[in-house]
C-alpha cells in the first residue's frame, strides 16, 4: 500500500510540473483561475513572464539591447528595468515568438493573426475597450471606453526598439502574433486614446512586445 501512494504522489508531482509554468505576479496557469473564457477561444489573462521554452531550455535575456544585428531570440524587461515584471510580464523579440519551441506554457501557444482577428470580430464595437483593464491604475488618462467587460484585462506594457528604445508604457499595449508578415509578424495593440484593437505591422522582429498565449 505504501509502495502504491509513493507512487501515486511522484506521477503527480511530474503531472503539476507538465501543466503549470510561472506567469507574471507568480501565477500557475490554472485554467479556472488564470484563463478566461471569450467566444469559443480561452486566453491567458496575464501577459507572459517565463523565461523558458516548454522544453525547459532558457530563452536568453537581452542584457545590453534589443539590436537590429542581434537575431537571438531573447526577452528583456520593460527599459531593463526589473520592477516593470511584477505589473506587465516581460517583452520578447519576434525571433522568440517564432522559435518552434514554444515560449507559451504547456498547452498554450501564440496567437495566430486569424486568432485575433476572430477575437476582434466576437467582440465588435469598441473592442478595444472590452479587452483594457478599466480605470487608471495603469493606464494613462483618457483610458478610452475601457471596460474589461471581456475580462481580458489588457495592460499598457509599452515596447522596447530595435535600437535598445523604450516607449508608450502606460500608453500602449502590444500583442505578437505568430502570423509572418514578410519580414516581422502581425501585431495587436490597444491604446490608451481610444477603444480599438488595432492591427499593425510596424514592429521589426528585434523589437519587444507582450505576448498573451491561447489555449490549444
Amino acid at each position: 500500500m505504501m509502495k502504491k501512494q509513493i507512487l501515486f504522489l511522484v506521477s503527480l508531482f511530474f503531472i503539476n510540473h507538465l501543466l503549470s509554468q510561472v506567469v507574471p505576479q507568480g501565477f500557475l496557469v490554472n485554467q479556472e483561475v488564470e484563463t478566461v473564457t471569450i467566444g469559443t477561444q480561452i486566453w491567458m489573462k496575464y501577459n507572459l513572464d517565463v523565461e523558458t521554452y516548454q522544453d525547459g531550455t532558457a530563452i536568453e535575456r537581452a542584457n545590453l539591447a534589443f539590436t537590429r544585428s542581434v537575431v537571438l531570440p531573447s526577452w528583456c524587461y520593460y527599459n531593463y528595468d526589473i520592477a516593470n515584471d511584477n505589473t506587465y510580464g516581460k517583452l520578447y523579440n519576434g525571433y522568440a515568438v517564432n522559435d518552434a519551441r514554444n515560449i507559451c506554457p504547456i498547452g498554450f501557444r501564440v496567437p495566430t493573426r486569424a486568432e485575433f482577428n476572430t477575437l476582434n470580430t466576437y467582440l465588435g464595437t469598441n473592442a478595444g475597450g472590452k479587452l483594457k483593464e478599466a480605470g487608471l491604475t495603469h493606464w494613462a488618462s483618457p483610458n478610452t471606453g475601457a471596460t474589461n467587460s471581456s475580462g481580458f484585462t489588457g495592460l499598457p506594457g509599452g515596447y522596447m526598439g530595435d535600437a535598445g528604445s523604450s516607449s508608450n508604457i502606460s500608453l500602449q499595449g502590444y500583442f505578437w502574433t505568430s502570423t509572418s508578415a514578410g519580414s516581422t509578424n502581425y501585431i495587436r495593440y490597444l491604446r490608451s486614446g481610444d477603444a480599438n484593437f488595432t492591427e499593425s505591422t510596424a514592429f521589426v522582429l528585434a523589437g519587444g512586445a507582450s505576448v498573451r498565449c491561447i489555449k490549444n
